[in-house]
């Protein structure tokens, strides 16, 4: 049901977001205009001014220069933005070895040298730019752009993850302007890479070959995004093929609006957050494409909400620059260590598909459909990544079984990931956070899960996973069962200890109850339960067996979104070598405890069941495949 004080998202609204960014943007420009300096954390890609605050704009840039009759200049407050010449210039001083802003500055790494990553929408937007600003260039200013391309696009040892795919594009980019390329490149990531690491019903694994389980938003924003880029530059040179790959771009497609809340939240869980609403890119260019597997309406209602969730908690500055963070409150731990002032500009994906679409495209007139969360409530199965995505009231839950990667810690490692309850991404004094997760304690020192030995999903919506944490050289091996009950969900835990340690303990926390500077938060205890509320959101924590005693309130670490957050804590103080634990968490709107579900027991069967009774009812986990 739509709310009577909604206003349908519409072309002139995008185009407000889009002026007031590229304000920002241009007034953030070194003298050369080929680099950017911008507020934020810098790393090494910042030195001299970030280069990828600009070539990363080209994806919006691109698509607005693409249509010869669209008009170059944007205004914002009385100015104007002359975006052909900005990006002419940015072509031009960007690629030119003698200019201060020169992209290829710096210590050359022959595999992964940051900058073969921009020359993907290097070599896309001057395809799409071809009539405007390739035509304009001359010989000279054209063999620099090559030379540049060229210089980052040699091809590396081996294909190991989604860059892979710069390097295609790359060259794909390069023979379609006429250029020198490789075509060997393009034949081995189109056709060969990515054979390796597809895994079926759209799904990609972002490692050399497929197997690792490593699902994020890079099946998004890299894998959709240029093998969409390739099919419109260079398809029909082999129409079976880019058919092939697009299907699998429409069955991911099919999936991706049970990850959005009826806000327009998305369900973060992964690297690369401070990209934000990157992720509109490639289902806007899959409806370009004929392969967007919903109503445009619904797009057209998934695009709006997502970007104004986003700009109303101030992830876009003020003066139309993007933050790393991804709100205004949210803790800059989001950023990895290659995420520099100007990263955040991959962003510029949304609008590289918004601008893609034609100035009269039925996109935006098109009545705007609700989204899946929006219509009921739902449980949606994915065992290829092993995840269960639930709805409850318009918010969404994403469960996490199967998808770990190492050295990532919390983008990956909690057992669930919520819209309504985002993730605690800082540490917790020099720790890890027990948000969301089960960590155990040794010498002081918590570990939690960073790979997984097993895992499966039930078409019923249960989760199994079995992993291993690592503490002081000892391996320890737990086994988790998740089933998720609307705002409830029901974790049950078997533990085996290392035998060579001497004193394990326990955290587990719930989700963290974000708030914001000066409020008051409420404290409550019923049935077992330890409640903590606000504003009528409230998260609790209730153990059934195995624990010490009943939870504690404490403030969690630096969280994703919010400035403050709040979690229930339960703890064991000294595991014995084996043991086994019960509990069930609750994340939602103000509890009704008579309509909480009764858990009384989970038994671990000799055979590998695990048989949970919950109210009158008996549910049976079948066991995993042994490792």
């Amino acid at each position: 049901m739509v709310e009577s004080t909604y206003i349908p998202f519409s072309r002139d609204e995008a185009l407000t977001y889009w002026s007031w960014m590229v304000a920002g943007w241009a007034k953030s420009l070194d003298a050369s205009g080929a680099r950017t300096r911008m507020d934020g954390v810098p790393n090494y890609a910042d030195a001299g001014g970030s280069f990828e605050g600009v070539t990363r704009m080209l994806w919006g840039l691109g698509s607005w220069l693409m249509y010869p009759e669209r008009q170059a200049q944007v205004e914002w407050r009385g100015e104007v933005y002359d975006l052909e010449a900005l990006t002419y210039r940015a072509f031009v001083n960007g690629c030119d070895p003698n200019s201060l802003g020169y992209w290829g500055r710096g210590r050359y790494r022959v595999d992964w040298d940051q900058r073969t990553v921009e020359t993907a929408q290097v070599a896309f937007a001057l395809w799409q730019t071809r009539e405007r600003i390739w035509a304009r260039m001359s010989e000279h200013e054209r063999a620099n752009v090559i030379a540049f391309l060229d210089k980052f696009g040699q091809r590396p040892a081996a294909w190991m993850s989604n860059w892979a795919l710069f390097w295609a594009v790359n060259h794909t980019g390069r023979k379609v302007l006429g250029a020198d390329y490789d075509q060997s490149i393009i034949d081995d990531v189109m056709n060969s890479y990515l054979d390796d690491v597809y895994c079926g019903d759209g799904w990609y694994d972002d490692v050399a070959k497929r197997g690792e389980n490593h699902f994020d938003d890079y099946n998004t924003w890299v894998f959709a995004m240029h093998v969409m880029a390739w099919a419109q530059m260079d398809g029909d040179s082999a129409p079976q093929r880019r058919d092939e790959l697009l299907e699998r771009i429409r069955a991911w497609m099919q999936h991706y609006p049970y990850f959005f809340a009826a806000d327009g939240a998305y369900c973060e869980f992964g690297r690369s957050l401070a990209y934000k609403f990157c992720r509109l890119g490639a289902p806007i260019w899959a409806y370009k494409l004929g392969i967007w597997a919903h109503s445009p309406g619904m797009l057209k209602r998934l695009v709006g909400k997502h970007l104004r969730w986003y700009i109303d908690r101030g992830a876009v500055r003020p003066d139309g620059t993007l933050r790393q963070t991804l709100t205004a409150t949210g803790s800059p731990e989001i950023i990895e260590r290659y995420i520099s002032t100007g990263a955040t500009y991959w962003a510029m994906q949304a609008f590289s598909g918004l601008w893609a679409l034609p100035d009269d495209d039925p996109f935006w007139t098109a009545e705007e459909e609700p989204l899946p969360a929006e219509r009921e409530n739902f449980t949606k199965v994915f065992p290829q990544p092993g995840w269960v995505v639930t709805a409850k009231d318009g918010h969404v839950q994403r469960f996490n079984a199967g998808s770990v990667k190492a050295g990532y810690g919390a983008k990956y490692a909690k057992l669930v990931y919520s819209t309504r309850n985002p993730f605690n991404v800082g540490l917790d004094t020099g720790q890890i956070g027990v948000d969301s997760n089960l960590c155990l304690i040794e010498n002081g020192v918590r570990g939690q899960r960073e790979s997984v030995l097993a895992y499966a999903v039930g078409e019923s919506g249960w989760l199994r996973t079995r992993y291993q944490i690592h503490l002081n050289h000892h391996q320890h091996t737990v086994e988790t069962v998740l089933i998720p009950l609307g705002d409830v969900h029901l974790r049950a835990h078997r533990i085996s200890l290392d035998p060579a340690a001497e004193q394990v303990s326990l955290e587990e926390g719930s989700a963290p109850l974000g708030y914001d500077a000066g409020a008051a938060s409420v404290i409550s205890t019923s049935d077992g339960w330890t409640f903590a509320e606000w504003r009528g959101e409230a998260i609790g924590i209730k153990p059934i067996s195995g624990y010490a005693e009943a939870a504690r309130i404490v403030p969690g670490s630096p969280n994703s979104v919010y400035g403050f957050n709040l979690l229930a804590v339960l703890s064991v103080p000294t595991l014995p070598q084996s043991h086994e634990l019960l509990c069930v968490v609750y994340a939602g709107s103000t509890p009704d405890m008579a309509a909480m579900p009764v858990v009384k027991s989970a038994v671990w069967e000799s055979d590998g069941r695990v048989v949970i009774e919950i109210g009158g009812e008996t549910l049976t986990v079948p066991p995993l495949s042994s490792t």
